[in-house]
Parts: C-alpha cells; structure tokens; sequence
C-alpha cells in the first residue's frame, strides 16, 4: 500500500518586537515553557505531522522577526503561507494597534491566504492588561479571524489548540470529500513524527548565513595560501 502524498502548509507567526512570538513558537514545538527566548533578527520553523482522514499534512510554523528593520525578511516568509497567526500582548497597547500594518503586509504580499488567527498573548500578566479581551475579539471579528488568549507560561493556555483550530479551518475550507464531508474536529490526530529545525536566512536578498561563513572561510584560506606561497 502506498504512503499518502505530504501537503506542506505553512503557518507564520507575525507581530511587534517582544509580544512573545518565539515563546509560543518554542511552547508549541516542546511543550515546555521556554526558560528564555533571545530577539528574533532572521526567520526560524519548527515541523509537525498531521494526519486527517488519511491525508498527510506537514506543518511548519514559521517564527518572523517583529523589528521594523527586519520587515523586508518577513515578507519572504509569508509568501506561500496558508495561515497567520497575528500576536499582540495583552500589556502592550502599542503591539495591538501595530496589527493593521501587519494585516495589511501579509494582504499585500500573500492575497491568497485566507485563515487568520490572532493571540493575545501574555495573559499571565493579566494584572498589567491594558487591552479588553472583547477588544480583541471584536478587532479578530472584524477581519474574519479567530482569537484566543495565550501564554507560554500559564498552563491551560494552549497556543497547541489555537494552531490545531486554525489548521482545521484551513482543512475543513480546503479538503472536503467525496460527500462533501470536510470532516469532525475529533478526525485530527498528530502523528509521532515531530522534528523542530531552524532555518536563518539573510534579509532582503543578503546572503544566508550559511553561505556568509562559507565565503568567509574561502577567503581565509586564499589568504593562508597566499602566505605559504611567499
């Protein structure tokens, strides 16, 4: 019997500069609460197997740089993308209004993506919280998203469902079949087949990194061999 063909579906995770986007990303890929998370400057992916109805999707949940110097490189990333999921945290009401010009970025550069999803993320400050959940919800209504609060460190704030309900979406709005039937919210089950790489790349046409020590390297040897030869 033959293995079913893998559907890649890209998911992008956008948003301002510390609203916790490579904390959700890690809770998702380990489902552990990361210790600490350095400042994303490039792009990085973490992998997941889904299995539906005997379909085999492969899930890579891209984290994207939120400095506004780095807006050229994210744009890269949301090309192909079949979801975003834009983040703000609860405390920072200056991440929430940044959400139209991230809205509008992945409109202008990927109008074939149709699921969104917004995190308000943060939600064990919610003593420090400066921004309604019904905010939220009514900003995710309004662009046809769905919306849930997270944390990368409250249990119970599971940044998992919010992807699985956002990739269900895309399923149920993609994949139906012969019936018509797109399928319940019970036929999803991941498989054992979890990975997590990190891929960096350079920004706006810059040389990967990988490519960057490898130049670096040549030319230190070209050096060393011309001082051999002398």
């Amino acid at each position: 019997m033959n293995e079913p063909s893998t559907i890649p579906v890209k998911i992008i995770v956008v948003g301002s500069m510390n609203v916790g986007k490579t904390s959700l990303v890690a809770k998702y890929a380990t489902g552990k609460s990361p210790v600490k998370t350095e400042t994303t400057k490039t792009a990085s992916y973490i992998e997941r197997i889904k299995n539906v109805n005997g379909m085999k999707f492969e899930i890579k949940l891209w984290d994207t740089a939120g400095q506004e110097k780095y807006k050229c490189l994210t744009k890269l990333f949301i090309k192909d993308a079949k979801i975003a999921l834009l983040v703000y945290a609860i405390d920072n009401e200056q991440s929430f209004k940044d959400l139209d010009g991230w809205l509008e970025i992945i409109k202008n550069t990927n109008q074939d993506l149709t699921i969104f999803g917004i995190a308000a993320n943060k939600s064990d400050l919610a003593s420090e919280k400066t921004i309604p959940d019904e905010k939220g919800k009514e900003y995710a209504k309004k662009i046809g998203a769905e919306w849930k609060l997270t944390s990368a460190i409250s249990e119970g704030r599971g940044i998992e469902e919010f992807i699985d309900d956002l990739f269900i979406k895309y399923h149920n709005y993609n994949f139906k079949n012969d019936d018509g039937d797109s399928g319940s919210l019970n036929s999803i089950t991941l498989s054992n087949e979890a990975s997590s790489r990190t891929v960096k790349k350079g920004c706006c046409g810059g040389k990967t990194t990988e490519n960057a020590v490898n130049n670096n390297n040549n030319k230190k040897k070209k050096r060393n061999s011309k001082k051999s030869k002398k």
